[in-house]
């Protein structure tokens, strides 16, 4: 019979054979494709935790350039990275889950103006008054 100690010098091994894998990484598709459709096919993004996730588009019902944006919450800035060509440009956005609001902000650094918007989604900004105005957006849960 195995010792005490000799279990205990095992037991990290064994704890780490069992762990969870680690979540897939955050995965981002762009669809420029006008056909609703085709695009809502071909935007899809996975974060971590399989939720809070929010399509943007460049033009109404989901035309033009896409995005398929889910992260953890906090504010995003349309002048980072992967946001920029949206910055001022976006014209039609669906959030992907219910239960999670999406604020959308005139401004960078989530100021100004804002609309919320729940699933599922605003088909045209322009409608609401917010089209091509947006420049920053967070979530968070109803």
């Amino acid at each position: 019979m195995p010792s005490l100690k000799s279990l205990l010098a095992i037991l990290p091994l064994a704890l780490s054979a069992m762990a969870a894998p680690s979540p897939a990484p955050f995965e981002m598709a762009y669809a420029n494709d006008t056909d609703v459709e085709a695009a809502s096919r071909r935007a899809v993004a996975i974060d971590e935790n399989g939720r809070n996730r929010i399509i943007i588009c460049n033009d109404a019902r989901r035309g033009g350039q896409c995005l398929n944006w889910g992260q953890k919450g906090h504010c995003w800035d349309f002048r980072d990275s992967n946001l920029a060509p949206y910055n001022d440009a976006v014209s039609s956005v669906y959030p992907q889950e219910a239960g999670v609001v999406w604020v959308l902000y005139q401004d960078y650094d989530c100021k100004g103006a804002t609309l919320q918007v729940t699933s599922p989604g605003i088909d045209n900004l322009a409608d609401v008054g917010f089209n091509d105005r947006v420049s920053s957006f967070s979530w968070f849960l109803r």
